[in-house]
């Protein structure tokens, strides 16, 4: 089988697969998994699965943590009844975003677009109302931004390396059956 039909075939099984799985746990973000798939190869996990498996846990990791940092400093707000109260969260996400993008200098950290993936993935998790809270932040529950979306990733990112290895050896067998 060649790589393109390999990949959408396996591309098709594996997308029903996680899809009805996760239909059973809808307290997992089933976009978030996707998006930590799709970054895993977008870290050239097709030709260097562990690289890419550990790079998009660190990226989308940095982005997930720093995400619920913020929330729970924007949470904190000590201006909230000033008249410049409204702006404490767009001063304190610039901020955070704004030292994301300089990590961007290191080489371990050096894709930034992955780290704001995951770090407006959780933000995006947390528009759902009731979780974007300090309750919710800090809960040992699947209401955790941190719990949610770190499930999230590592099923991602695993259902990648996955589908990585089925590509191969799909396209394996093309090879075996041609020297016949």
């Amino acid at each position: 089988m060649n790589k393109l039909n390999a990949a959408t075939l396996v591309a098709v099984v594996m997308t029903a697969l996680v899809l009805y799985v996760l239909a059973w746990i809808p307290a997992i973000p089933v976009w978030a998994v996707f998006i930590s798939w799709a970054c895993f190869f977008h870290m050239n996990g097709g030709e260097s699965r562990n690289q890419a498996w550990l790079s998009t846990l660190l990226h989308i990791g940095v982005g997930i943590v720093s995400a619920w940092l913020s929330a729970l400093v924007v949470l904190s707000n000590p201006l909230a009844h000033a008249s410049v109260g409204a702006w404490w969260a767009p001063v304190i996400i610039g901020l955070v975003i704004g030292v994301l993008f300089r990590l961007g200098v290191s080489a371990r950290f050096s894709i930034t677009p992955a780290i704001i993936y995951g770090y407006a993935g959780t933000f995006a998790f947390l528009s759902v109302p009731g979780r974007f809270s300090k309750e919710s932040l800090m809960s040992l529950s699947l209401d955790n931004v941190l719990l949610a979306m770190g499930i999230s990733l590592a099923l991602g990112i695993s259902a990648g390396y996955v589908n990585a290895i089925v590509v191969e050896r799909l396209c394996m067998v093309r090879l075996k059956g041609s020297k016949a």
